[in-house]
């Protein structure tokens, strides 16, 4: 059994490490603010609507009170410049953004906490950011001023309704975890430390979302503290606006989540699977994968998710090319599907082949880069500011038909330009994911997340060593951009906005799309002082 490491021990460590199905999501959990003035405290009920369901009051705070004074009214603590561990309370994942260095970091345990941090925030004028996982992709979930973390926040529970209750700070193998002892699960990301906030409000693929939905379409309420201080809880008949915002509207947009919950389904037995081809024939597989996904060599049930994976590999004498996934059912199920797949790859056999079935936590730790039979998953040890460790550079596309042979191509060749390249002293590709199915069955206005006609996204990625030159650096970031740049004339001008780009050219349309007025004017109404900004945060109406 190969082990399948998660997307993002690909995007650090580069192709060399891949194993198998890879999967997840980036994290868009960042929200910043300059210090703007308080906004009325009257009517967040949603446009036109009525009051929130407030659960606390505004807390009401000194403009002048000091980060002690803020210290003390916490229930959780604050770390500070100076503070042992203030370098790992300051870190995200990436050392890209190492250099920033927040006044405070609020480890959150309450709603009154939340709530009391975003209120000094205000009244201090200092920037204020979310953080749950830390994998914002534009560090958009760091600060100078005051980060809000909520992962001591992080119960998860299931009702007898099958309906699960998580607390904000919950990373995915916590989930996971937990959920499986109910016998419970939701479609969700492979990643294990990425955390369900900023999964969720951005949409929320993973390897069941064609059968199950995005995360995003599961979530049935929320608790939220709004940039007033107050907390509402919002669903489908209370604070509907709002509550359709959240559901793909992007992390840190409209206030900050403490509690989600979210409708689940049977955890069942999966099937992995994993096929390995020359790359000589890359650009044949690449579009027997595309014809594959949307039904054009047979039938493609729900049940079948999958994800093509190419790239570089440092030192290797071509690069790698996978096509791994899951199936939500017996090994016996996937054997007309992929007899489609190898028919149509004429030029090539694979040249390896992994089946396998295991229980659905089993799996799911597998697709996070852990093993099957427990221990730890998703260590966070060692991430600490200042600490040498991998980066990478990402970025995304949609596509809502296939590439076509000159996009193939396109792919390819830069891929192949990497390889030859001694400045590329880690792994760079391409990773494409199956969407469709119940994705595709969600109209694009029903929730905030519009990208529903999308059969694929495609995520391009360039990672660098720990401790590389500043030359390696900027090599790497070159050679993403080009790299994007080629595939533009072959793929839509969408983004996927949980792989967020800080160089995308006009974001918002293409996060967005036509759900970008509804989002700017229940924005408008919720934080009409846009407390809740960052570069790439949705603009007031």
């Amino acid at each position: 059994m190969e082990v399948v490491p998660d997307r993002r021990a690909v995007l650090r460590a580069g192709l060399a490490v891949l194993g198998g199905a890879a999967t997840g999501t980036g994290l868009l959990a960042g929200c910043s603010s300059d210090g703007s003035p308080a906004p009325s405290p009257s009517g967040p009920g949603g446009p036109g609507g009525p009051a929130p369901s407030v659960l606390s009051p505004s807390p009401s705070l000194d403009p002048a009170q000091s980060w002690d004074a803020l210290a003390a009214r916490l229930a959780g603590p604050l770390v500070k410049p100076g503070d042992a561990d203030y370098d790992t309370a300051r870190a995200l994942f990436d050392p890209a953004f190492d250099t920033v260095r927040p006044q405070g970091v609020a480890y959150a345990t309450s709603q009154q906490d939340v709530a009391t941090a975003i209120q000094f925030a205000r009244a201090a004028g200092v920037g204020l950011a979310a953080r749950c996982g830390g994998h914002s992709y534009g560090g958009y979930s760091t600060t100078e001023g005051l980060i809000v973390d909520v992962t001591r926040m992080n119960q998860v529970s299931v009702d007898g309704n099958g309906i699960a209750t998580v607390g904000a700070g919950a990373r995915l193998i916590k989930v996971y975890t937990d959920l499986a002892g109910a016998g419970r699960a939701i479609p969700a990301g492979s990643c294990p430390t990425v955390g369900i906030s900023g999964l969720a409000l951005g949409g929320g693929l993973g390897v069941l979302s064609r059968l199950h939905g995005l995360t995003c379409d599961r979530m049935t309420g929320a608790d939220v503290v709004l940039a007033s201080g107050e907390t509402v809880r919002v669903d489908e008949n209370h604070d509907a606006d709002l509550f359709w915002a959240l559901r793909g509207g992007g992390g840190g947009n409209l206030g900050i989540v403490t509690v989600f919950r979210f409708a689940t389904h049977t955890a069942r037995s999966l099937t992995l699977f994993s096929l390995r081809w020359p790359w000589t024939v890359a650009q044949e597989v690449l579009a027997a994968w595309q014809d594959w996904v949307t039904g054009r060599l047979g039938a493609m049930p729900d049940e079948l998710w999958s994800t093509l994976v190419a790239g570089s590999v440092p030192g290797g004498s071509t690069p790698t090319l996978r096509i791994s996934g899951v199936f939500a059912g017996a090994r016996a199920g996937l054997s007309g599907p992929l007899a489609d797949l190898r028919a149509a790859v004429h030029s090539a056999s694979p040249a390896s082949t992994s089946i396998t079935e295991h229980d659905h936590l089993a799996a799911m730790r597998i697709e996070g880069g852990c093993s099957a039979s427990g221990g730890e998953c998703g260590s966070t040890a060692g991430i600490r500011a200042g600490a040498r460790r991998p980066g990478q550079r990402a970025a995304s596309s949609i596509l809502l038909t296939p590439l076509g042979s000159a996009g193939n191509e396109a792919l390819v060749r830069m891929i192949e330009e990497r390889q030859r390249d001694p400045l590329a002293t880690a792994g760079g590709g391409i990773i494409l994911d199956a969407w469709g199915g119940a994705i595709g069955r969600v109209g694009p206005a029903e929730t905030a997340f519009v990208h529903r006609d999308a059969i694929a996204s495609v995520q391009y990625f360039g990672g660098y060593p720990a401790g590389a030159p500043a030359e390696v650096i900027e090599a790497n970031s070159r050679w993403l951009r080009d790299l994007v740049a080629a595939a533009a004339p072959h793929v839509s001008k969408q983004a996927y906005q949980n792989y967020i780009d800080p160089e995308l050219a006009d974001w918002a349309a293409a996060y967005y799309g036509t759900n970008l007025p509804r989002l700017r004017t229940t924005k408008t109404h919720y934080d009409p002082d846009n407390l809740f900004r960052f570069a790439q945060s949705i603009p007031l109406a």
